[in-house]
Parts: structure tokens; sequence; C-alpha cells
């Protein structure tokens, strides 16, 4: 789970007595764009976001690329990538391999998660000190950039940053910088809010894999 969810991270500037308003002014900044970011977010009853996700090792200075589907309906979500299946349904999470035709089932508890796919959007709200970043080009795109920093030093990560979209009011990258040197990176190529999930869809039904062995984790 760990590998399809990422985490962001933050730069924090230390200026000069002078300097201080200016601080604070980007503080402000990032918070004006979050707080933008949770009222729309906010309004939406489920989510469909397409994705393409780079895991980049700093230390070997490798990296793999996947892309992939994330469904989310309040606390209920499914992330489908290429060989692997993740179904949550607030209770139970499954992780299916395709390869092994195994599914692993375990309940659910998100504070065993760096990261609750559920809350991938609304990560910002809480748990973090935030700061503005700047700008980025992204295409023909400009992106806000706000880091973030958790207030949780025992967090598998240390800082992640999000790539806003203030025109579209969206988030277009986020970025997490784990503690163990990889930097991953997601990149929104498709968003669809509002999209009619029905709830079996985040429950796994073993008659849609014939003959795939079931362990149970519970």
């Amino acid at each position: 789970m760990k590998k399809i969810v990422l985490l962001l991270s933050v730069l924090v500037l230390t200026l000069v007595t002078p300097m201080t308003s200016v601080s604070q002014s980007q503080d402000n900044q990032s918070k004006a764009l979050l707080n933008r970011l949770s009222k729309t977010y906010k309004t939406y009853k489920s989510v469909k976001a397409q994705f393409s996700v780079s895991i980049r090792n700093k230390q070997t200075s490798t990296s793999v690329k996947q892309s992939g589907t994330l469904y989310q309906k309040g606390k209920k979500f499914r992330v489908n990538m290429s060989g692997q299946e993740i179904l949550c349904d607030g209770k139970l999470i499954w992780t299916y391999l395709e390869d092994a035709n195994e599914v692993q089932i375990s309940k659910f508890n998100a504070k065993d998660m760096d990261i609750n796919p559920s809350e991938i959007f609304t990560i910002y709200e809480k748990g973090f000190i935030h700061k503005y970043a700047g700008q980025v080009t992204n295409g023909t795109n400009t992106l806000d950039v706000v880091e973030l920093i958790p207030t949780d030093k025992n967090k598998g990560y240390f800082k992640v940053k999000l790539g806003i979209d203030k025109l579209a009011n969206k988030v277009k990258e986020m970025s997490v910088y784990s503690k163990n040197g990889l930097v991953t990176t997601y990149i929104i190529t498709k968003f669809e809010p509002n999209v009619n999930m029905n709830d079996s869809y985040f429950k796994f039904n073993s008659r849609d894999k014939p003959g795939v062995i079931e362990i149970d984790l519970r």
C-alpha cells in the first residue's frame, strides 16, 4: 500500500528578522490556497483520478514508473495498478496480486498507513506545517507549490510537496520524500468528481478471480 500512496514535504526557510514579514506572507498564501482546495474537495461525493507515479531512489539514481486509477468515496477507496489492486470498504482491505492470483485480507486501520488513500486529496488538512514555495511550470500550466512537513516525526516521510493549479483549483502533482531516500511523485492526468460508484465496487469479489488464493490475515 505504501508503494501506491505517496507523501509530500516542506522546505522551511530561515530568514533574518527583516524578512520575517515575507515568511508570514508565504504562510498566509499557502493557507489561502489550501483552504480554497478543501472547500472544493468537500463538495465532491466521490472522485475518480487517473495518475502516473514515478518512484526515484536518490541513492542509486534509479527510478520506476507506473500508472493507475484511484477511486474514492467517503472512507472507501480502490486503487488499480498494473498487476495489483487494492480495495477498502472502510472496514476491510484487500490486496490482490495478479501474477500470483492471490488476495490478502486484513482489517483496515488508517493508523497503519502513512497516508490514507481515502484522504489523499485532503491530506493537508491536519498534521502538517505548511509553507508557500513559489511557482513551477508544468507544460502549459503554472502550478503554485505548497510544501508540507508532518508534525508526527514517526512518519516514514519527512516532506510532501503539492503542485496546485490555482485556476482549476485542483492538486495536479504530489511528491513524497521518504526517510529511506525514495522520492515518489504522482501526477494527476485526469480528474473526475462525483462519478457514480456502487459500494460493492470497494469490496473484493472472489467470483471475479477464478481460482484466487485467499490469505485471511484478520
